[in-house]
């Protein structure tokens, strides 16, 4: 009998992307120009032995230039940040501690820094040069196949692996911040949001400051009362590891790799526990995840049953089930299940589309016999609040609530909210069956005349 697991819920982050340290912060006027390499390398003080030869990239809060370190004849990469962005957000002194934090890092997945320091009006770091690109173009040119994926995201593990050794949690990790040299070696860059394990801080901090990407921030990261920890950076190397395979991020409801884009399914449950709300349920460490990942490849794909001169064996229709879940992993097993059953099945993520769906098909003769809320979403319109409207709609609604909080008023008096069933969590395979067959048996019985 499998187990149905009762998941943390997921939230949908904004679309609207913060930039970083290098992409500058919301509400902040961007610098539209930057000095040239020859007007940096002017203001260097003589006893700098570093040049300025070309830029590189721009963002809205910095730039960063190819140079020379001219004692040791390497090339360097030199990053600059005006002084005038740190007045009022203590922006300067998160640059610095870039710096200092990459200046305690020595690992073949994470870029060196090796100075820094002031030149005229701009903080600059010195660090090392990578010739090659990074991920975030490799993704718009679609140059990302999954062999590849699978390549990065072991290398990424291991420099988080590391990072999270010295007490450090990146909290930007992102396409961008990932560099790919022209060998073909995985440089985590960008530690400009790093913050130590100690310490608290969140994306909503200092007065509209972005401490990360909205789209790869993990749901903790929303919330000022957490104590953001590295759960924050392996959700986000779930997120990176989805867009590789899939070429998108994951939002609202979202689909499996290996159903979206095709991809090995034997990933998908990786990814599925990468990207879990609750960060209790995640992979406790980036270690763990590589391990996963690992053991997902190596063990053998299910092979395929291709009956031969046999007719599926199907169930008669038992009636529309409309489902309202968040939990994309707990959705699934739902739907597999209720389909094994003969029941037609329409899935929703949020309440707003459950109303929606409801009410069109009222309105096109199709009605549901049953609906299966979830009694939290934590974004958008929750199942009480969905639940309420239905009872508008259809005052003759019939609906289960589920939910893994059995104390809530819904779950010990259901009827009192006009529900018809109620399905506690974590439940099992038979209980779903037996609930809704014993739900939909009572209204059959009240319809008989």
């Amino acid at each position: 009998m499998k187990r149905f697991f009762s998941f943390g819920k997921h939230t949908s982050p904004s679309k609207e992307a913060a930039p970083s340290v290098s992409e500058g912060v919301g509400s902040w006027a961007p610098m539209q120009n930057y000095p040239s390499p020859e007007e940096l390398t002017a203001m260097m003080p003589p006893e700098v032995d570093y040049i300025f030869d070309a830029l590189i990239g721009q963002g809205g809060m910095g730039a960063v230039y190819r140079g020379r370190q001219l004692k040791l004849d390497r090339a360097v990469a030199i990053k600059i940040l005006h002084r005038q962005h740190g007045t009022d957000y203590s922006y300067a002194e998160r640059f610095r501690r870039e710096a200092q934090s990459l200046a305690q890092m020595n690992h073949p997945n994470i870029v060196s820094v090796y100075d820094f320091g002031v030149v005229g009006d701009y903080l600059y770091y010195v660090m090392e040069h990578i010739e090659g690109t990074d991920l975030h173009h490799l993704l718009s040119t679609q140059q990302i196949v999954e062999a590849r994926a699978l390549e990065i995201i072991p290398a990424l593990c291991d420099a988080l692996t590391y990072a999270h050794s010295k007490g450090l949690v990146h909290r930007d990790i992102k396409p961008a911040n990932v560099l790919i040299s022209s060998d073909g070696r995985v440089k985590l860059a960008d530690f400009g949001l790093a913050k130590r394990l100690d310490k608290s801080s969140t994306i909503l901090t200092l007065s509209n400051m972005a401490m990360g990407t909205p789209d790869y921030a993990a749901p903790e990261q929303y919330d000022t009362r957490a104590v953001i920890d590295h759960r924050a950076d392996i959700y986000a190397l779930g997120v990176v590891f989805y867009q590789m395979l899939t070429g998108t991020v994951p939002r609202g409801a979202w689909q499996p790799p290996s159903v979206l884009a095709g991809t090995d399914p034997r990933l998908d449950t990786v990814i599925v526990r990468a990207l879990l709300p609750d960060r209790n349920q995640r992979y406790a460490s980036a270690a763990e995840f590589k391990q996963a990942l690992i053991s997902s490849i190596t063990m053998p794909l299910p092979p395929k049953q291709v009956p031969v001169n046999a007719s599926p064996i199907t169930k008669p229709f038992q009636g529309r089930v409309l489902v309202l879940e968040d939990d994309l992993l707990l959705r699934q097993l739902i739907v597999r299940n209720l389909k094994n059953e003969g029941f037609e099945i329409v899935e929703t993520g949020d309440g707003v589309d459950t109303v929606r769906r409801y009410s069109e098909a009222l309105l096109a003769g199709q009605s549901f016999d049953l609906v299966l809320i979830d009694l939290t979403i934590p974004m958008g319109m929750g199942g009480a609040e969905a639940m309420e409207m239905l009872r508008q709609l259809d005052p003759q609604v019939n609906a289960i609530v589920s939910s893994g909080n059995r104390s809530d008023p819904t779950m010990l008096d259901p009827g009192e909210f006009g529900f018809t069933g109620v399905l506690p969590k974590p439940y099992d395979s038979a209980d779903l069956i037996r609930v809704v067959h014993q739900v939909l048996q009572r209204r059959r019985q009240l319809q008989i005349p």
